[in-house]
C-alpha cells in the first residue's frame, strides 16, 4: 500500500526540468512569430493602402502588445536555459510580473479580435489571415499557456493586477486623443460606430482588468499545484528517507553540486532545506546549522569532483 502511494510522487527535478523545456520552447516560438509578423508589417509586405501600414503599424494595439509580450519572453529565456542546465527553474518575481503584463496585453488582443473585430471584419480574416494569424491567434494562445502553466514560480498578489492595465490605459488615452480630440488618426477600430468613445474607454479598462484577474487566478492555481508537488516530493519521497536530516541534506548538496561549473555562484536552496526540516521535525537541527552542513557538503563534493577529474586526465595522459 505504501509503495503504491510513493510511486505517484513525481521527482521535483523532473517537474522543474519540464517547466524549463516547455517555457524555453514557447518563449522561442513567441519571439520568432513576433519578429516575423512585425517585420512583415513594417515593410508593408501585404501592400495595404492604409495609414496603419508600414511604420504606421505602431499605431495598432495589437502590434504594441505583441512586442511587449515578445520582450517579456526574451527576458525569461536566460533563466530557462540556466534552469535546464541546473535542473533548477526559478524566475525572479519581477520577471514573472513582466510576463504577466505581456500576457495580459496579447490576451486582451485575442478577446477583442474574437468578439469585436470578427463580427465586422469576418472571423477568418480577423483570426487567421495574414499577420493576424500570428498576432491575434497564435501568440496570444502560446503566451497565455506559457504564463498560466510553465511560468508559475511566483504567487501573484492582487495589487499587481493594476500594473498590467497600465500599458492598455496609456494606449487608450493616446488613441482617443489622437482619433477623437485632435483627430490626427482615423478611428481604425471603428469604435465610434459602436458607442461613444468615453463609454468605450471605460469598457475597455473594465475588460482589461477582468481578463488580468482571470489570468492571475489561473497562474496562481498552477503555482499552488506545482508548489504542492515539489513539497510532497521532499516531504514524502523515499529518495530522502534517512535516519538523520544531516544525511538528507548531504544528499541534496551532492545532487546540486553535480551541476556546478567553475565560476557559478553557490546557491543554498533555503526553501528545500526548510521542507526537509519539516520532514525530520523529530530529529532536526537549527536552520543555520543545516545551511552550514549543506554548504560544507557542497564544497566537499566540488573538491572531490575536481580531484577525480584531475586523476582521470592524468591517467589518460599517462596512457597516451
Amino acid at each position: 500500500m505504501q509503495k503504491e502511494s510513493t510511486n505517484k510522487i513525481t521527482n521535483a527535478r523532473t517537474i522543474n526540468k519540464m517547466r524549463c523545456i516547455v517555457g524555453l520552447i514557447i518563449c522561442s516560438i513567441v519571439i520568432l512569430l513576433t519578429l516575423i509578423s512585425v517585420t512583415l508589417n513594417f515593410v508593408n509586405f501585404y501592400k495595404d493602402d492604409t495609414p496603419e501600414a508600414g511604420i504606421g503599424t505602431l499605431r495598432m494595439y495589437t502590434t504594441i502588445s505583441n512586442i511587449i509580450a515578445a520582450l517579456a519572453a526574451s527576458i525569461c529565456v536566460p533563466f530557462q536555459i540556466e534552469g535546464i542546465r541546473k535542473n533548477r527553474f526559478k524566475l525572479p518575481s519581477w520577471v514573472v510580473e513582466v510576463m504577466y503584463i505581456g500576457t495580459c496585453g496579447v490576451f486582451l488582443t485575442f478577446i477583442i479580435a474574437l468578439t469585436m473585430i470578427s463580427p465586422t471584419a469576418g472571423f477568418v480574416y480577423a483570426m487567421f489571415e495574414r499577420s493576424n494569424l500570428f498576432m491575434h491567434t497564435l501568440n496570444p494562445i502560446f503566451i497565455t499557456l506559457l504564463f498560466t502553466i510553465a511560468i508559475s514560480d511566483v504567487k501573484i498578489k492582487f495589487n499587481r493586477t493594476f500594473f498590467t492595465i497600465i500599458p492598455t490605459f496609456i494606449y487608450a488615452m493616446i488613441y482617443f486623443i489622437m482619433a477623437f480630440v485632435v483627430k490626427i488618426w482615423r478611428d481604425h477600430y471603428h469604435i465610434q460606430e459602436l458607442m461613444p468613445w468615453p463609454v468605450a474607454f471605460i469598457g475597455i479598462m473594465i475588460i482589461a482588468f477582468a481578463l488580468a484577474s482571470l489570468l492571475r487566478f489561473l497562474h496562481n492555481l498552477t503555482n499552488f499545484h506545482v508548489k504542492k508537488g515539489i513539497e510532497r516530493y521532499y516531504k514524502e519521497s523515499p529518495d530522502y528517507e534517512f535516519e538523520k536530516i544531516t544525511l538528507a541534506i548531504a544528499k541534496l548538496a551532492k545532487e546540486e553540486s553535480d551541476y556546478y561549473k567553475e565560476g557559478d555562484e553557490i546557491y543554498i536552496p533555503v526553501d528545500t532545506i526548510k521542507l526537509l526540516s519539516e520532514r525530520y521535525k523529530t530529529n532536526t537541527l537549527p536552520l543555520d546549522i543545516q545551511y552550514d552542513i549543506y554548504l560544507e557538503s557542497y564544497l566537499a563534493n566540488i573538491h572531490n569532483n575536481d580531484v577525480n577529474q584531475i586523476y582521470v586526465e592524468e591517467k589518460n595522459n599517462s596512457e597516451e
